[in-house]
């Protein structure tokens, strides 16, 4: 069998199987003494019965027989019925008999202490055994605990035998193995984070020079007007492509791990009212309305730029998907260990087939081809709350509106 290749179940069944040795040859032994004892209760009573009759002028030629010679059925079937009517038979109280009461009591005794004895060899056994057992396991858990936390260096004993010792085989080659991907990943997540710096500032440069060329065309007076509206799209295309490299840098960044948030208790009154200001412009331009509705208690522990930049896309979002008389409107409450941020329109809605993949990077909807948008707005916004342990859902009904989600632990805020 497989569980006695570790050697400490091994010892632990030989320690119990000698116990259970000793257990019957003391057994043995005690029967031994007793059957003695026994004899020599009987042979006393047989003595007093002899006494008794020869008190009553039985002569020894009788008596001596009775006790010595080997008796017939007849005379047990004779015996029987003499002393039967008297009340002599096999249920008689044993107080009524005292050899046979003080051979009950003392093997009574002797068997009691010997299954307490047995018993208490057997439970201290066991309890050592599994007292070392535990040990050995709550040490394993600290040491996994430990790796969890980051000391890469904790292994595991496993030069013993048995199913435990390769438990902990695996682990320790899983332990290194995940060391080894975690540095891999560091190294690579390090190496992103270069080239993302590297490539922000490469296309910063070619970027602000093409937005400086189009506003010195801009201000020339061509008097064309197919030149001043080629000049307007490509004002409009630089602004896209700004928004685009922004976007996706942060997206980057926030991919590598190379953001360290500046986590604060945030006022999400104040937050959510700046956001309903930068975008008041354009919402007044388009005659759509955005609705603020928030205690001024609640606060969030969360680093405000970049959980503004995630509520700006989804309301950016929400107003490119809402025609004029639209309304948009933003509701943040809280319970005892959630905080929730709700943002609602009763915009075109998410075609049912798109709504699994809104926040996929790049997805298009082919139901919304004429909306200029990026296809990265919301995957950054999902980011952004789940780099602050939140999380972000939605909810969509075609052609009557949209509403997203964010939820925040509270747990967070300590």
């Amino acid at each position: 069998m497989r569980i006695f290749i570790n050697h400490n179940i091994r010892k632990l069944f030989s320690m119990v199987s000698i116990i259970l040795l000793c257990s019957i040859l003391i057994a043995q032994v005690m029967v031994y003494f007793m059957t003695n004892q026994y004899k020599k209760e009987i042979i006393t009573h047989d003595y007093a019965i002899a006494g008794y009759l020869y008190q009553q002028d039985i002569t020894t030629d009788h008596i001596v027989p009775a006790f010595t010679s080997k008796k017939s059925i007849e005379d047990y079937t004779i015996g029987r019925k003499l002393l039967q009517p008297t009340g002599y038979t096999e249920s008689i109280n044993n107080k009524l008999l005292p050899e046979i009461q003080s051979f009950h009591e003392k093997f009574e005794i002797l068997a009691l202490i010997l299954s307490f004895v047995v018993s208490l060899l057997l439970l201290t056994t066991l309890f050592i055994f599994f007292v070392w057992q535990d040990r050995k396991f709550e040490k394993a858990s600290e040491d996994i605990l430990s790796f969890m936390y980051g000391n890469k260096d904790i292994r595991f004993s496993d030069n013993e035998e048995g199913i435990v010792s390769q438990l902990f085989s695996s682990i320790n080659v899983m332990a290194t193995s995940l060391t080894a991907h975690i540095t891999k990943e560091k190294q690579t997540k390090e190496f992103l984070k270069n080239t993302i710096s590297d490539i922000s500032h490469q296309l910063k440069t070619p970027l602000t020079a093409l937005k400086m060329y189009n506003e010195i065309v801009q201000e020339e007076n061509t008097n064309n007007v197919v030149v001043d509206s080629f000049n307007i799209k490509s004002c409009n295309q630089l602004e896209r492509m700004e928004y685009l490299i922004q976007n996706l840098l942060k997206l980057s960044r926030l991919d590598a791990d190379a953001i360290e948030l500046a986590k604060s208790n945030c006022l999400m009154k104040d937050l959510l009212e700046g956001v309903v200001i930068g975008f008041s412009t354009r919402a007044k331009s388009e005659n759509k309305s955005i609705m603020l509705m928030c205690n001024s208690h609640i606060m969030l522990n969360c680093d405000g730029d970049w959980i503004l930049e995630a509520i700006s896309n989804i309301i950016k979002n929400a107003l490119d998907h809402t025609v004029s008389r639209n309304e948009v409107q933003i509701l943040c409450d809280e319970t005892p260990v959630l905080i929730c941020i709700t943002i609602k329109d009763n915009g075109s809605g998410i075609h049912p087939e798109d709504i699994h993949y809104i926040f996929k990077r790049f997805y298009r909807s082919r139901f919304s081809k004429e909306k200029d948008g990026t296809g990265i707005g919301l995957t950054l916004a999902k980011a952004i709350v789940e780099k602050h342990g939140g999380s972000i859902t939605v909810e969509s009904t075609l052609n009557q509106g949209t509403t997203f989600y964010l939820t925040f632990p509270k747990l967070t805020n300590l």
